[in-house]
């Protein structure tokens, strides 16, 4: 059996917001000019997703739904109505890690950033894979934010894209 991974994979504005103010992730929309970011190739890698209730909600939204035959877990305390095939919610992250740990399962860390800071105090974030664009929002959700302690990261590759957008991948130490 495979060795599970938790992978964060996400885009930050280069001030390091994941969202606008307002919650929202339209500046996005900006990048999407048909370059190939590797996108495909990294959900082809990827069996299951952690989000959080506020980022299932948002891609609920979005209508048909982009993560079919993937299993994914959202962090919620409420219950989840109507979910897609595969979805199912939990408020039990730490049981969740030892579960797909044991599973070696390889897991895609979506956000929010509350989400994204459950995994890292729990030891489940293997890699930090992130699409700086470049655009400055000046205030919004910030991708790392709260206390915690610091985290050591090794660089393993950047790449640039003719939108101006730089991905950098760091593996946690």
């Amino acid at each position: 059996m495979a060795e599970a991974t938790f992978r964060l994979y996400m885009a930050t504005s280069l001030d390091g917001y994941v969202a606008d103010a307002e919650g929202g992730i339209d500046w996005l929309n900006d990048y999407e000019t048909g370059v190939d970011y590797g996108t495909e190739a990294f959900m082809a890698e990827i069996d299951t997703l952690i989000m959080g209730r506020a980022t299932y909600d948002q891609v609920i939204g979005f209508g048909a739904w982009p993560y079919a035959g993937k299993r994914v877990f959202v962090l919620t305390s409420r219950p989840i109505d109507d979910a897609p095939q595969g979805v199912e919610g939990t408020s039990d992250l730490a049981g969740l890690i030892v579960e797909l740990r044991e599973d070696g399962a390889q897991v895609w860390i979506v956000g929010g950033p509350a989400a994204v800071e459950g995994c890292r105090a729990m030891g489940a974030l293997d890699t930090v894979e992130l699409f700086v664009m470049p655009v400055l929002l000046g205030a919004g959700i910030p991708l790392f934010a709260g206390e915690a302690e610091a985290l050591g990261l090794h660089l393993v590759s950047v790449d640039a894209y003719e939108t101006g957008a730089v991905s950098l991948k760091y593996e946690v130490e």
